[in-house]
């Protein structure tokens, strides 16, 4: 197991946590966004991450890490070394030169892939991401994220048959900060459905 309290120490520390105004992938307005791409200058932090990424996800059925472009590219690559496991990618769309692929990397149809991605919101990414990789005849039953802002991203995958899981919620790393005085916590969150 880990430690939420750590996790969240680490994700503040390297500021990957921001307050303002902020519109979100979803196109929703929130006061708060979290920028797992900070982390990768931090490499301590980042390796420590990793480490405890990569134990919650080996205990999941997969041949192969299938990383969403682009926040999931840098943690499905960092986790497929630490496991030593294959890692492909998924673009958001298909390229229209070259080999025009939508799937980087090299797998074999009925690989497991399992889906890795930085923060899940309304999970329409991961879900673009599964139907790629469905359609290119691998079989996928999970998806991993660090951080789930926890609208909605856990029942549109269900409704996809894929369950997602999470190292630590939003809500979560608010709690913390609050706990710390860093911030006084509410639960009400624009962009949100904290209740």
């Amino acid at each position: 197991m880990y430690s939420k309290d750590r996790l969240a120490e680490i994700l503040i520390s390297t500021n990957c946590v921001k307050f303002g105004e902020f519109i979100l992938s979803s196109g929703a307005k929130s006061n708060v966004y979290v920028d797992m791409r900070k982390i990768i200058s931090h490499p301590a932090e980042f390796m420590e991450l990793i480490r405890i990424y990569a134990r919650m996800v080996s205990n999941l059925k997969f041949d192969i890490l299938a990383g969403v472009e682009s926040g999931g590219i840098p943690f499905a690559t960092a986790i497929g070394v630490e496991l030593k496991k294959p890692i492909i990618y998924v673009r958001k769309e298909y390229k229209n030169h070259g080999l025009k692929k939508i799937i980087e990397g090299e797998y074999k149809e009925g690989d497991i892939a399992l889906v890795i991605d930085d923060v899940s919101t309304t999970g329409s990414s991961i879900a673009r991401a599964v139907e790629a990789l469905k359609s290119n005849n691998l079989i996928v039953y999970d998806a991993f994220v660090i951080v789930d802002r926890e609208e909605g991203a856990r029942e549109k995958l269900q409704q996809l048959n894929i369950e997602l899981h999470y190292l630590i919620t939003l809500r979560e790393i608010l709690s913390l900060m609050s706990q710390q005085a860093s911030i006084p916590y509410t639960k009400e969150i624009r962009g949100n459905r904290h209740e």
